[in-house]
């Protein structure tokens, strides 16, 4: 990964290079000495940091958010500028061949040259609108906070669960977070003044360790739900990532469990509970962690969570990975109606053109990855997620509240 990453920021500096070769020398040395020493301080910089990770961690976890920001946005926008350099290379090569193969007096003269620096300069443009995007998603983007209403109707509700309001929230990723109080404050504001009847909290609450909930415990403790709060983990939760001991990953989980109790939430953990209204009810299902990947711990354990459900007339399932849903329900349990999930965070970045244009990096790890989702009886809603992690900031995908109104149709 390192070579590649490598030969992108390379390949990235022969639009520059096209762009400036014939300015004034004092300006164009400027100009490749400015870039150079951008690329070069930040690559061997976030080199430094990656055999220090633990280190930034539980000392420095700001900086070490401004180096994965910083690397990311830069590889991000050298991969735009290379596709446009590709482009123009490709043109080239294709002229070349053109002229070995075609009659000899056929020439191709400046004009056509000029379209080809064009190119060029369209990447970097597209480069530049690239790297001020990725600048506001680090800053203001991550922050964001938006909610996404959907109305799910379903023939088999029972008759007093029509208007039932859901708020789901995922991935929290509160290691994530520095100083941010006041945004995440008025998250949860926002989160109160839909007045839902239920909370569900479907995951991720921490990226490593327990203790990075304890600062923000008492503001998520201001979550306020009518009829209920509950709760599942996600793969983040159980200590799996950093160099701990099975005894210590133990001890991770149970810590979360402890946080997520302390805010409020009743956690469930390969089980399940009836949500009651007067003589009607429906089955709330919630697994551990399970996820088609190899690296997150399979924890999940359906067929004991939803035992003595067989007579529920509606059910929903609170599972984090939404591949789990795709291995596990479909086309397989019928009687669950609802499954939520998050896990994917939408990749953090993509584009978004309301009703023309919806795509992102995610589809190329997960099938589904963001918003609702129906194979034959079951469907499917993935939150893309509270906080961030890795990069930290959102492009084009907001940090999600999810406002889920049931009714029967």
């Amino acid at each position: 990964m390192t070579l590649t990453i490598a030969a992108i920021l390379i390949y990235a500096f022969k639009g520059i290079y096209i762009n400036t070769k014939l300015w004034s020398s004092g300006w164009k040395w400027t100009a490749w000495i400015a870039f150079w020493g951008v690329i070069a301080t930040s690559f061997f910089t976030w080199l430094w940091s990656r055999y220090n990770w633990m280190y930034l961690h539980d000392n420095y976890p700001a900086f070490q958010d401004f180096l994965n920001g910083t690397m990311i946005t830069l590889v991000i926008t050298c991969v735009v500028m290379v596709a446009f350099n590709l482009i123009d290379d490709i043109a080239h090569f294709v002229r070349w061949i053109a002229a070995k193969t075609g009659p000899a007096e056929i020439e191709i003269e400046g004009p056509k040259i000029s379209r080809w620096r064009f190119i060029s300069q369209i990447g970097l443009g597209a480069g530049a609108l690239t790297l001020g995007s990725f600048f506001w998603g680090i800053t203001k983007g991550k922050l964001n906070f938006s909610v996404v209403r959907k109305t799910l109707s379903f023939p088999n509700l029972p008759a007093a669960f029509d208007g039932a309001k859901i708020v789901q929230i995922s991935d929290a990723h509160l290691g994530s977070f520095t100083d941010q109080h006041q945004e995440v404050k008025d998250a949860i504001q926002t989160i109160n003044d839909l007045n839902p009847d239920y909370i569900f909290f479907t995951g991720d609450l921490v990226n490593s360790t327990e203790q990075e909930a304890d600062p923000w415990v008492p503001i998520f403790k201001n979550l306020c739900a009518k009829k209920g709060m509950y709760a599942i983990l996600g793969n983040h939760d159980y200590g799996y990532y950093g160099d701990m001991d099975d005894d210590r990953q133990a001890r991770v989980r149970v810590g979360v469990i402890d946080r997520l109790s302390q805010i409020g939430f009743k956690v469930l953990l390969n089980e399940h509970t009836i949500l009651r209204e007067g003589e009607d009810k429906i089955g709330l299902i919630g697994v551990e962690n399970w996820g088609k990947s190899h690296w997150f711990p399979k924890a999940g354990d359906l067929a004991k969570a939803k035992e003595g459900l067989e007579d529920m007339p509606f059910n929903i399932l609170l599972s984090h990975d939404p591949t789990h849903w795709e291995e596990y329900v479909i086309g397989k349990e019928d009687s669950i109606d609802l499954t939520l999930s998050g896990h994917t965070h939408g990749a953090q970045m993509g584009l978004n053109i309301p009703g023309v244009l919806y795509i992102s990096p995610a589809r190329l790890m997960f099938k589904r990855w963001a918003g609702l989702y129906q194979e034959g009886k079951n469907r499917l809603y993935i939150n893309r997620g509270f906080g961030y992690l890795i990069f930290p900031g959102r492009v084009g995908m907001s940090p999600e509240i999810s406002l889920l109104e049931l009714k029967k149709a």
